[in-house]
């Protein structure tokens, strides 16, 4: 992926990284004569709100409907590494992000919260698999590839809980558009 854009909000994570979401990221995009599903969802009109695609082709959808999916997502960022790339936390899903908070549970393991900088949209949490190991950055570089991505569904008496959004399970099926997990975060 070449790199990232329209970052906003950063927390700071308890191993010592930055937590930023790309949010809104859509409005760079434009050419969609005939948006796919994926592309109406997220806003992707015939031109972007800043007109990139005029002037480079990774910005038209026309001619690279790919690149749409190298945005909104997650990206942790270690600042006190020189040497250390950005990575877009891809298991914590694509939307768009006003940014991403990270809590601790009773047993160690990171519980990452987002939500979208759009009316009607979602409020997201990630548990992750493992626990937070002492070592800093280096010690947890994976622990935001492992675990498990929640929405939050709030029913009209006022509760809300957590759903699941794992492959496989309630709608989240190959027959429903879901080929895999990969598709699950991406759509």
């Amino acid at each position: 992926v070449l790199g990232t854009l329209n970052n906003c909000a950063s927390s700071r994570t308890p191993w010592g990284t930055y937590l930023s979401g790309e949010e809104n990221w859509s409005f760079y995009f434009g050419g969609a004569d005939t948006p796919t599903s994926d592309q109406r969802r997220w806003g992707a009109r015939k031109t972007g709100a800043y007109q990139w695609e005029k002037f480079d082709t990774r910005f038209d959808l026309s001619k690279s409907p790919n690149e749409f999916h190298r945005f909104g997502w997650v990206v942790e960022v270690d600042p006190m590494d020189p040497t250390s790339t950005p990575i877009k936390r891809t298991a914590l899903g694509r939307a768009a992000h006003e940014g991403a908070w990270v809590g601790v549970t009773k047993d160690g393991r990171a519980v990452v919260y987002s939500g979208e900088d759009a009316r009607f949209e979602y409020i997201y949490k990630f548990v992750s698999r493992d626990k937070i190991a002492p070592g800093g950055a280096r010690a947890n570089r994976e622990l935001l590839d492992h675990g498990v991505l929640y929405v939050a569904r709030f029913d009209a008496d006022g509760r809300g809980r957590w759903l699941p959004l794992v492959h496989g399970q309630g709608p989240l099926t190959a027959a429903n558009g879901f080929a895999d997990q990969g598709e699950v975060v991406i759509k």
